[in-house]
């Protein structure tokens, strides 16, 4: 799951995330430099910010690998900074000392979105989101024995904008049936959808997308067969008309 994000200018073209002490490397002008306890990324450097995503126990595979190795990261913190020292963010972490550290990124050389795997051990698996019942949006890296968690596998959705169909095709298969026995679930997992939308559309309102998470909301039990799964076609329908309303909606 999604644990913290944030976005770093980098004047100089190198991202370091590890511990909070000065790397003592070297690095050079490859993707990625290690020392034991940080990472040097290179970026797209001033030409426009460098997202850094922390995740704990599942990953999007996105990009490519420029580190997979073990980082000694002292007093349970994770840190991510620029080379001048300019801003530097703090993270805490599940685990502390010497543990395995999973870095991905869009582009090498030239990255904007940086993925950092924690809590991810040797004997993690790949598996595809979602499992089933249409195409696959990506693949994750997992340290779940079973199925991911479905909270977890919508965050992994709905963290980007890149395909937003596909995405949002993808969160409405993965919602939760009515549960009587959680009656907040429903209005929960919607929600995330409409803050997802706010980030697609940054000048809709929240009150239209509200009413955007309403609409959906009843076109998703509408299309549920009794407690079923929402079909995939009707999935799709569903993610056609809502992104069509935020295109055309009255505020814009």
């Amino acid at each position: 799951m999604l644990t913290g994000a944030v976005e770093v200018y980098a004047n100089h073209a190198f991202v370091i995330i590890g511990s909070g002490e000065w790397p003592e490397l070297v690095w050079d002008d490859g993707p990625g430099s290690a020392d034991g306890r940080h990472v040097v990324i290179r970026t797209r450097g001033q030409t426009a910010l460098t997202r850094v995503a922390i995740w704990s126990g599942a990953m999007p595979l996105l990009g490519e690998p420029v580190f997979d190795g073990q980082l000694d990261l002292a007093d349970h913190t994770i840190w991510v900074g620029d080379l001048e020292r300019l801003g530097r963010w703090a993270q805490r972490i599940n685990q502390t000392g010497v543990q395995r550290v999973v870095v991905c990124v869009d582009d090498p050389l030239h990255a904007s979105r940086v993925h950092v795997g924690l809590d991810i051990d040797r004997g993690a698996q790949v598996r595809a989101v979602p499992p089933a019942g249409g195409p696959v949006l990506f693949e994750v890296l997992s340290a779940e024995t079973g199925d991911l968690a479905r909270p977890a596998e919508l965050g992994l959705v709905l963290d980007g904008h890149d395909v937003p169909h596909a995405r949002l095709r993808t969160a409405i298969g993965l919602l939760s049936g009515p549960d009587p026995a959680r009656p907040w679930l429903e209005r929960h997992e919607i929600g995330r959808i409409v803050e997802w939308l706010r980030w697609l559309a940054p000048d809709l309102g929240w009150d239209r997308a509200s009413a955007l998470g309403e609409e959906l909301r009843l076109l998703v039990r509408g299309a549920r067969a009794q407690d079923a799964e929402v079909p995939p076609g009707a999935a799709a329908r569903i993610a056609t008309t809502v992104l069509g309303a935020v295109q055309e909606r009255p505020d814009r």
